[in-house]
């Protein structure tokens, strides 16, 4: 009878060990599955809609989701969401503004990854400009009560690089202006230059050739102020030139995660139809964005908050 007993607990020991097993190598198989599928959001400074940012960036989160063989999702941000979506964790990279990083950089601990090169070149700069038929406007000075247009208060391209100009010609042009009128697009800037609702104006460079490429205005039309010559620069310019966009990283986010990632973004060429879909010439290295600091400390607004504080 006890070695009958002992058969049957025998077999039965044989039927469930497996099935422990069986379990415990689940258990372990899902853990890992669960960590590789970690969504990765990535939050991407666009002043496009929906349909125009998917169809920008739509390749470049399909080739990062399959080559880091997790998901990768690219959320667009506005200027004034960016840095409320660093602050709250909702994304574990982004690109921003130069200043704006700066700020994210000092406020939330976000570290460069990349920088974006946006054409043949990895610098940015900005131009101001006025009508050609405009004879009155010539110099910064020329200005003097005169209504101006610019992107944002707080963008680096858009409005900061243009008043470093202006305080490098010992102008305050909080004082020299008689409006400084802010715009939510640059081509908006633009065309309130032409349609005379202001008398001059700044946009990041590029933005000019955009337009005419595009059909939109006429270079014919427009007058640049304070010109500076960059070698190897493709684009009319009134600025000293500064790093182009980051692409960064929370302070959250692992460093193995964003060096996997920075090597899968590196490795795009120029004519890779994916970065063509993007409209950027390539990442590479991350620039030293000291300068950048550096122009902060010098203006009135100091770096972006996200609030207009004038």
């Amino acid at each position: 009878m006890t070695k009958k007993i002992l058969i049957v607990i025998t077999l039965l020991l044989t039927i469930i060990e497996p099935s422990f097993a069986a379990q415990d190598r689940t258990d372990r198989t899902t853990t890992t599955t669960t960590v590789t599928d970690d969504e990765v959001k990535i939050g991407i400074l666009s002043w496009r809609g929906p349909l125009g940012f998917k169809k920008r960036w739509q390749a470049t989160e399909n080739y990062l989701t399959q080559t880091l063989d997790r998901k990768i999702t690219f959320l667009p941000l506005e200027f004034k969401e960016v840095l409320p979506a660093v602050k709250a964790g909702e994304v574990d990279f982004f690109t921003a503004d130069p200043s704006m990083f700066i700020s994210a950089k000092n406020e939330y601990g976000a570290s460069e990854v990349l920088t974006m090169k946006l054409s043949h070149t990895d610098s940015v700069g900005a131009v101001l400009f006025t009508r050609a038929d405009n004879h009155k406007i010539n110099k910064l000075y020329d200005l003097n009560q005169k209504k101006f247009g610019a992107l944002q208060r707080w963008s680096f391209g858009g409005w900061q690089m243009a008043e470093k100009e202006f305080r490098n010609a010992g102008i305050d042009p909080y004082s020299l202006l008689h409006t400084l009128r802010f715009f939510d697009k640059p081509q908006s800037v633009v065309y309130a230059v032409l349609s005379r609702k202001v008398d001059a104006g700044t946009v990041p460079a590029s933005i000019l050739e955009r337009m005419v490429r595009t059909k939109k205005i006429d270079m014919a039309d427009i007058k640049i102020l304070r010109k500076k010559d960059h070698p190897g620069f493709p684009y009319v310019c009134s600025t000293e030139l500064y790093p182009s966009f980051p692409l960064a990283k929370t302070a959250a986010t692992d460093q193995k995660l964003a060096d996997h990632l920075a090597a899968a973004l590196r490795d795009l060429q120029s004519k890779d139809k994916i970065l063509q879909a993007a409209r950027i010439k390539g990442w590479v290295a991350p620039l030293d964005y000291t300068p950048i600091e550096v122009v902060q400390s010098q203006l009135r607004g100091g770096g972006y908050t996200g609030s207009r504080r004038y």
